[in-house]
């Protein structure tokens, strides 16, 4: 009886922690396979630093920790990148700080407006983005707006990501981009 317990209390703690989101600070993963994609943007807000960026395939459902969405890299200066994607159709679903949840995909026309077309290989920059809240919500987390910025750049994330990707195939990949950036 004790041991069904326990058992029951680790799948639970399991499942909990499984679900508490996809973003992660970490170093990143080599390519996986050659049709392997990167996703790659900039995101900042008013309320506080981005700590995690909801991106997924488009017409899928994920359940953890059965269906996990794609990992993203969320690092402190607001720079995130996805890599290991299979090519196809994702969507920026939504930003998340400590305070706020940005959801950008509240309804089936605004999920339309953020796919995002991906080709086998790619490395693709989304964009750079300033989130802010336009009215304070009493019950949820209220309206905002998403604007897109000049800066940082495409190159100057790339910069950024260079550094961060050292010793995997992604730095031949970004090094690559930033040469035809140059031209």
């Amino acid at each position: 009886m004790h041991m069904i317990r326990f058992v029951a209390v680790a799948i639970t703690l399991f499942m909990l922690f499984a679900c508490t989101g996809t973003s992660v600070v970490a170093p990143p993963e080599d390519i996986k396979a050659t049709h392997s994609a990167m996703i790659f943007g900039y995101v900042e807000a008013d309320e506080g630093p981005i700590e995690q960026v909801d991106i997924y395939e488009y017409g899928n459902v994920y359940i953890p920790p059965f269906r996990k969405p794609p990992r993203v890299l969320v690092y402190d200066n607001g720079i995130f990148m996805v890599e290991n994607l299979k090519p196809g159709k994702y969507i920026i679903a939504g930003f998340r700080s400590s305070t706020n949840h940005y959801d950008m995909a509240r309804s089936v026309r605004q999920t339309y407006q953020r796919v995002v077309n991906i080709d086998a290989g790619e490395i693709q920059y989304v964009g750079s983005f300033h989130v802010q809240v336009t009215e304070k919500g009493k019950i949820n987390y209220g309206n905002f707006a998403v604007t897109q910025l000049q800066r940082p750049g495409e190159r100057d994330i790339l910069k950024h990501l260079y550094g961060v990707t050292e010793s995997t195939g992604w730095q031949n990949k970004i090094e690559r981009r930033l040469k035809e950036l140059r031209q």
